[in-house]
């Protein structure tokens, strides 16, 4: 034992140090929080709302993160990464958040209008209690984006203390809130809180802002925001489609709301536990937009973190595995139904991890054109095998198609990485 910690006890301690600086730990911590604070709200509102409810909130959550990537007109990774470059110069970091408010504030208003309509005059969310929900909570879309934007920009500055103060913050508030509403007003309550919410979350991530905060336009920054945020938006519209395609294909196909309201605690877990990985990525995307000309490092860095990122997602999806049974019987019997496709998603856990990281490096160095490319193959995979398990093995089905789908995706993306980014690089 001594000498297993002789070996790779100064190694960890490495480690440790470099992403304590880095700010891994902080938003890490941050992530870890908001994650146990939206599980909590799950347990609780199982509990309060029972299957069929939990249904409908589910069809709801998927169509609003839907509906709010075009809202967003793919403006939060180009943001990300222009105030990374900006290199925490005010001057240059104001007409950045000038011009992206400008978009995001447009784009926003008109998808909340255009869905609006579309939710009246279609079919195109069957659920009509959901579909009901979501009428009343589109017109605030401009306000859950304007928050996404501003947390952006945080993390963009590398401030990731106060991005994760923020973010811990509005999540407890918006515990409290949305679950004692519900547990008084049941579904209209849930509703009301969570528009609340929206603003409660856009309040915390302002304030740490402050001096940044602008209106200038500039065109040639509204070039660059476009240029990279037209296929950063149709990458993560493809991200947003694997993401949750599960859910609305198991409403749409089974048309009934407790099967859905069980398979989508289950996939919403599994996919809590990107937090692991993510806390890392995000203090990661910075870093590669600012070395962008260092080809041997960028490639020395994906080496280590994608070993490290694998080993750290087997060790998370062996422990999830394990708490699985304790945790589903908190929301109630019905729920230990989720048991089964949360351990068929945990087999994609580690894949989604390496994939995410992939993403990483291609939005970091502006290669949105490729993330879009191989992530419409991603979508198409998902979306065809969804198509064809489910009617077949129901929510089991819906669990090994996405499953399925990440590891086809993983292989794509991976090949995509070393030909476009390290090999061209190396050549040019």
């Amino acid at each position: 034992m001594n000498r297993l910690w002789q070996r790779w006890g100064p190694v960890l301690r490495n480690d440790f140090e470099r992403i304590w600086r880095a700010g891994v730990v902080h938003i890490g911590v941050s992530q870890w929080i908001n994650q146990l604070v939206f599980v909590a709200q799950r347990i609780l509102l199982a509990r309060i709302l029972k299957a069929d409810g939990i249904g409908h909130i589910s069809v709801v959550s998927a169509t609003l993160n839907l509906v709010r990537l075009p809202a967003g007109g793919g403006i939060f990774t180009a943001l990300t990464k222009l105030m990374a470059e900006s290199g925490r110069d005010p001057a240059r970091e104001r007409p950045v958040m000038g011009t992206a408010l400008s978009i995001n504030l447009a784009t926003s208003l008109a998808i909340s209008l255009v869905t609006a309509v579309v939710l009246g005059r279609t079919s195109w969310v069957p659920d009509p209690v959901a579909n009901a929900i979501l009428r009343r909570m589109v017109p605030f879309l401009p306000v859950l984006i304007l928050s996404e934007s501003f947390r952006c920009a945080l993390l963009g500055q590398r401030r990731m203390r106060a991005a994760g103060a923020a973010m811990t913050i509005a999540a407890v508030l918006s515990l409290l809130l949305v679950t004692l509403s519900a547990w008084r007003w049941n579904l209209p309550g849930w509703t009301a809180a969570q528009i609340a919410s929206f603003f409660l979350a856009l309040v915390c991530v302002t304030i740490p802002l402050g001096s940044v905060l602008s209106v200038r336009w500039d065109s040639a920054i509204a070039r660059r925001l476009a240029g990279i945020g037209v296929f950063a938006f149709l990458g993560q519209m493809t991200g947003q489609l694997i993401l949750q395609f599960d859910t609305l294909a198991v409403s749409g196909l089974l048309k009934d709301p407790e099967t859905t309201g069980v398979y989508n605690s289950a996939a919403l877990v599994a996919q809590q536990l990107l937090v692991v990985p993510g806390a890392i990525l995000t203090v990661a995307f910075p870093m590669v937009a600012q070395n962008r000309d260092d080809p041997a490092r960028l490639r020395s860095y994906y080496i280590e973190i994608s070993r490290k990122l694998a080993l750290l997602s087997v060790a998370v999806s062996v422990i999830a595995g394990v708490a699985a049974y304790p945790l589903f019987g908190l929301m109630g019997a019905r729920f230990l139904k989720s048991l089964g496709p949360f351990r068929v998603l945990l087999l994609g856990f580690v894949a989604r991890s390496l994939y995410t990281l992939d993403n990483t490096y291609l939005d970091a160095l502006g290669r949105t054109d490729l993330t879009f490319a191989s992530g419409l193959f991603a979508a198409a995979t998902t979306i065809g095998l969804n198509l064809w398990l489910i009617p077949h093995w129901g929510m089991m089905g819906a669990a090994w198609a996405t499953t399925l789908a990440m590891f086809i995706s993983l292989a794509l993306r991976r090949a995509t990485v070393y030909l476009f980014i390290f090999r061209w690089r190396a050549v040019c």
